[in-house]
């Protein structure tokens, strides 16, 4: 080493508090955009969910021969296919024919607009807490369709899934042909309210 150089051995307190200060702030505007992120996925995994008891309910009647209702509970995540019977809606017992329960992530909502009209929504429109798989009793339930023998539902619906924190996904069944397809609604549309 010559006279005039000398060696660096250590970071000095001002650039320690400078990268500090950095990944703070970088930490702080990529942390709201993940969690953005994780809660439009949780509304996607939900509309899927919902999406295949659709078509579950609908191969069932097909395969079976008999009518499948889908049905959801208004305002709450709760979603069930079921045999079109009072055994299976009233008892909650399907018999040796299988049923499809299940229930979307909390904070979502589930609600059923035909020719534009709610058929049904909660108590002041927000979002309320599901119930447990099996706990629902029969007067909660909402049919969303009943599902024929051949395929086809007996009216077109849009069942929206919604939550506070991102537009709403909207599931439309078609009565004629028994499918369904998803879109995003625009904001305002379909809203319901988080408690």
């Amino acid at each position: 080493m010559s006279a005039g150089s000398k060696s660096r051995g250590a970071f000095t307190l001002m650039e320690m508090i400078l990268v500090m200060t950095l990944i703070v702030i970088l930490a702080a505007l990529v942390v709201p955009s993940i969690r953005g992120f994780y809660k439009g996925e949780k509304l996607m995994a939900a509309t899927d969910g919902v999406r295949a008891a659709a078509a579950q309910a609908r191969l069932m009647a097909i395969d079976y021969g008999i009518p499948y209702r889908l049905s959801v509970v208004p305002g709450r995540g709760n979603y069930r296919a079921a045999p079109d019977t009072d055994e299976a809606w009233v008892s909650g017992q399907g018999g040796e024919l299988p049923t499809v329960e299940g229930v979307v992530p909390p904070d979502i909502a589930l609600r059923v607009q035909t020719q534009g009209q709610n058929l049904n929504i909660s108590d002041e429109g927000e979002v309320a807490t599901a119930f447990e798989v099996g706990k629902v009793s029969a007067d909660m339930w909402t049919t969303a369709a009943v599902f024929r023998p051949d395929g086809t539902a007996d009216r077109t619906v849009e069942i929206i899934c919604s939550s506070a924190h991102s537009l709403p996904l909207s599931i439309t069944l078609r009565g004629l042909t028994g499918t369904t397809s998803v879109r995003r609604l625009g904001p305002g549309q379909g809203t319901v309210a988080a408690r």
